[in-house]
């Protein structure tokens, strides 16, 4: 997949860049004024890990978010999103793949912020700042396709086992109704990836999955001889954001002044259509 890189850094500026600075205490570097002329958004000062760049932790295997090319590019709607971005900071990109059970551990240390598919949540505030929200998402449930299963509420996964990716809020909502007892005698089998709880489903392993609507969205239209939806919870809507350190107010400024002008721009509308048409 080829990027259009706009960011140019000054080459007295390059020969002291590396990956923590240049020398200095610093984790994070001010990016140069010549590089802040180069988008409609000012980041004259917001600190970075590598000059000129932002850095971004995503977990690839996500789709239609995350995902990989044939060539082995990262491809998906957050990596769109966050090239918008960038471009509209006037930064380069370097997008890091993360396992998700561990990428927040990462923000501040080996990437700017994370983008991906990351449910806003109060548990998660705690400990990162959180953009605007860019997209809403609700709890889906996927059968094979012709199961004799039916959902009509969450409460029906009592007696069922579910596959589901580690780390994310279909697990905790899940862990959370089993300890207050409002699913009973319910196995969950949480995988390091959502591609892993699918192929659970496949094999028979397991009765259902549960995940994010978008991701479930896909896997339906991409399979349609396979899976079938067996319940969405729209009671309920999630809103997916960009995850950043707690202290990070510059960036988090930058990015929503970003997610603005894209959303004037219509950019949101297009990529929507783009990946989940």
């Amino acid at each position: 997949m080829k990027r259009k890189i706009i960011a140019m850094l000054l080459a007295a500026a390059m020969l002291c860049v590396s990956f923590v600075g240049c020398g200095s205490d610093d984790s994070k570097k001010d990016v140069s004024s010549a590089a802040a002329v180069q988008g409609s958004v000012d980041v004259s000062n917001v600190k970075l890990i590598k000059e000129g760049t932002l850095s971004v932790g995503m977990e690839i295997g996500y789709p239609p978010f995350e995902d990989k090319a044939e060539n082995g590019d990262p491809i998906g709607y957050d990596v769109d999103l966050v090239y918008a971005l960038a471009d509209k900071m006037g930064l380069e990109v370097n997008i890091v793949d993360t396992a998700f059970d561990v990428i927040f551990a990462g923000i501040g240390t080996n990437y700017d912020c994370v983008v991906s598919a990351v449910t806003i949540t109060d548990e998660r505030r705690e400990n990162c700042l959180f953009s605007e929200p860019y997209i809403d998402s609700y709890q889906a449930v996927v059968v094979k396709k012709g199961s004799d299963i039916k959902i009509e509420s969450l409460k029906d996964l009592s007696g069922k086992s579910v596959a589901l990716q580690d780390a994310t809020t279909s697990k905790a909502l899940l862990e959370d109704m089993i300890k207050t007892g409002t699913v009973t005698d319910c196995k969950m089998g949480p995988s390091e990836k959502v591609l892993t709880a699918f192929t659970a489903l496949d094999n028979g392993e397991y009765d259902v999955v549960l995940c994010d609507s978008p991701v479930a969205d896909t896997y339906i239209t991409n399979y349609p001889d396979k899976y079938e939806l067996a319940f969405l919870d729209k009671e309920n809507v999630e809103q997916f954001g960009v995850a950043m350190a707690k202290n990070d107010v510059e960036l988090q400024t930058a990015v929503n002044e970003a997610m603005k002008q894209l959303k004037e721009e219509g950019f949101f509308e297009e990529n929507t259509a783009k990946w989940f048409a």
